[in-house]
């Protein structure tokens, strides 16, 4: 009774205070930018590498479009990803997130593959995306595609538990100039630029540069977390058509930044006294850029050939191991008809990743500096076997890793279109997430323990120090999944669309630790207990996943998402590892919740609040970190034509709230604090 009283009154309340006795909708609204009618066919090209309507994609895919990122008054792409059911975003601190599809979330969540325009995020070593340095002028995303469920038969290794491709709009239709700025409690200060010319009749190019400057969060107690950042990026795209068959694209972007984070570390026994912990303030720098460029040709209307090529630098002198990353990475691929009933899409591909990483008192590597190619090829067959009703899509992905070896991933769809307007899809799959050299190679001076005497009881068995070492595994195998999944997607009428999907997976070989046994060493002495990295767990995890899309007047929008997940995790071998198992069940709530809601109120005003909850997570002691409901709320006004003023509160239930511990690698959370902020955009 109280969270409704708290938290869904007031939202219900509002809704009822802009009912049409109070609002006034205007004739030239501007609610959203896709026609009413057609929300069902949007577009996607991340389910079979080709465009098409999201009706006819036999996967559970969601898409966030630039309409509703404007609106939302979000500032990064990874709050954004909070719009799609099934997916868990979750920040650590003010300059860290946890990501994940399904399950298993984490900063180095190592089950989802994330792309923008082609080019992977994801870094194999520390096996994650760091989200912290993933920015663009968010205007000029044309769309963000969220898969959930696997991926790989496609996409490859790591597209396990889903793929989320971030797609940026051509050069061609972000011509003139856009300028923002803004600044508020948390986020201080922001400003972006961005010119699109006609270079000429078939070439087009844009050039932008951003700069934001955020506070920190808080910590439990209300002080400072100490964890504010900035990041400053800038970058190009040309896009050009030489003839009518030919299509050619290049981009590149470079960023440089400061965070500041605090990393708690454990000192060895021999070389420090108790408690041998101690907090360490990092100002940590990170920097990179990118290159990318790729050729399409039309050979027929139903023949195209694409190659792409891509280069990523990146850098980061986090205390704990500072790295550097370079990919280089090939891609071809073709699209071509078989008779009428056929459709078939292949591809090759290779990657050569390199690591440097200097070692460190908490994390050292046998190898530091670390090369590591991988081959792959891939088909995808679409059948039509009764035409414009029933398809059938198999295919499967090959590679071959340097350190996980060769691996296929195979998957079969279905689709029926039922009516129209009512589509029904099935699948099964086979992914894998490679294991990596870090997972072979490491040394992880994980923590420190004193003697545990009556007045400090721990859970050190000794009378003197007990170190505790993660220790890599040459024999470490990937990770594997068997998934089944069912999805209906409806247009009940042209005003309300639903898209629900139910998902059964099995896992297989997951990443635990095993003890070994103790020994002492050093003078004076110390305990040492040795833990392995091994595959010694399996379990499952259950869920469904509701969208929903409504438009009851011409001037209100109303976007639902909710999903449920239970995942269950059993320990093999003898591994005693109920830490990682609860991690992997705890981690993820069972339960979450967002309800958008937009107003067009007239005279070029809009309204738009954006209700969201979620459950309970366990953390890695066992406590609990507490769900939440909170709302997000945007207005704007267009006091002509090219100007818009915007303020924008976030997170307005609570003055904080925690949403995740880090797991691993061990930095300080802080809370999510409430914030205001305000923004001009002018585009001519």
């Amino acid at each position: 009774m109280k969270l409704f009283s708290t938290y869904i009154l007031p939202y219900i309340l509002a809704l009822l205070l802009l009912s049409p006795s109070f609002v006034s909708a205007a004739p030239d609204a501007d609610l959203t930018d896709l026609p009413l009618e057609s929300l069902m066919e949007l577009m996607v090209t991340s389910v079979s590498k080709k465009s098409q309507p999201i009706t006819n994609a036999a996967a559970a895919v969601f898409v966030i479009t630039q309409e509703d990122i404007r609106r939302s008054g979000i500032t990064t792409v990874a709050d954004a990803l909070r719009m799609a059911p099934g997916v868990q975003v979750a920040r650590i601190d003010s300059n860290k997130w946890a990501i994940s599809s399904r399950g298993f979330n984490g900063r180095f969540a190592n089950k989802l593959l994330v792309l923008m325009d082609g080019r992977s995020l994801y870094t194999p070593y520390f096996m994650g995306v760091y989200w912290e340095i993933q920015d663009t002028v968010l205007d000029d995303i044309d769309r963000i595609e969220v898969i959930r469920g696997p991926g790989a038969a496609l996409w490859g290794a790591n597209a396990v538990n889903g793929v989320i491709n971030i797609i940026t709009k051509s050069a061609e239709n972000t011509k003139g100039t856009l300028l923002t700025a803004g600044g508020g409690s948390y986020e201080k200060a922001f400003a972006s630029a961005r010119i699109g010319v006609e270079l000429c009749e078939s070439i087009n190019l844009r050039l932008y540069a951003k700069h934001n400057r955020r506070d920190s969060f808080a910590l439990e107690s209300g002080t400072s977390g100490n964890d504010q950042w900035y990041t400053t990026q800038g970058g190009f795209r040309l896009d050009a058509q030489p003839n009518l068959r030919d299509t050619i694209t290049l981009q590149g972007d470079y960023y440089d930044g400061q965070l500041d984070e605090t990393f708690i570390l454990y000192d060895h026994p021999a070389s420090s006294n108790p408690p041998y912990k101690r907090d360490v303030y990092s100002k940590t720098a990170v920097n990179g850029g990118n290159i990318l460029s790729k050729w399409q040709r039309t050979l027929s209307d139903t023949n195209t050939l694409s190659l792409q090529m891509y280069f990523d630098h990146s850098e980061n002198s986090m205390p704990v191991s500072p790295q550097i990353f370079n990919t280089v990475d090939l891609d071809f691929q073709q699209r071509f008809s078989l008779g009428t009933q056929q459709e078939i899409v292949w591809g090759l591909g290779y990657r050569h990743n390199q690591y440097e990483i200097s070692n460190t008192p908490t994390l050292i590597f046998k190898t530091t500096n670390v090369i590591n190619e991988i081959y792959s090829t891939f088909i995808h067959d679409e059948i039509s076997l009764i035409p414009s009703k029933l398809s059938m899509i198999i295919g499967s992905r090959f590679e071959q890793n340097d350190y996980s070896g060769f691996s296929a991933q195979p998957n079969g769809r279905l689709l029926w279109t039922v009516t129209p307007r009512d589509s029904l899809w099935g699948s099964v799959s086979r992914a894998v997430r490679s294991s990596t050299k870090s997972e072979q190679n490491v040394n992880y001076n994980y923590r420190t323990l004193a003697p545990s005497t009556p007045a400090n009881p721990n859970l050190n068995p000794f009378p003197i120090p007990l170190k505790l070492e993660i220790n890599g595994n040459q024999n470490f195998k990937s990770e594997e999944l068997l998934a089944y999944e069912i999805g209906y997607r409806t247009e009940v009428m042209s005003r309300l669309s639903i898209d629900v999907a139910l998902y059964y997976n099995v896992y297989k070989n997951l990443r635990v630790i095993t003890p070994g046994a103790y020994y002492i060493e050093g003078a004076p002495p110390y305990a040492v207990q040795p833990y392995m990295l091994s595959n010694d767990m399996h379990g499952r995890a259950i869920g469904v996943e509701m969208a929903a899309d409504w438009t009851p007047l011409d001037w209100w929008r109303l976007q639902a998402a909710y999903s449920y997940q239970n995942l269950k995790m059993q320990l093999d071998g003898t591994s005693v590892d109920e830490i990682n198992k609860g991690n992997a069940e705890g981690d993820t709530p069972k339960h979450q919740a967002s309800l958008r809601s937009g107003f067009d109120l007239g005279r070029q005003v809009t309204l738009d609040l954006w209700l969201r909850g979620t459950g309970r997570l366990v953390s890695i002691d066992g406590t609990a970190i507490p769900g939440y409901v909170t709302m997000d709320a945007r207005m704007a006004w267009k006091p002509v034509k090219n100007l818009e003023l915007s303020i924008v509160g976030q997170n307005l239930f609570h003055n904080r709230h925690p949403e995740f511990i880090p797991e691993y690698i061990n930095t300080q959370p802080s809370e999510v604090v409430r914030s205001t902020y305000g923004k001009i955009t002018w585009k001519y």
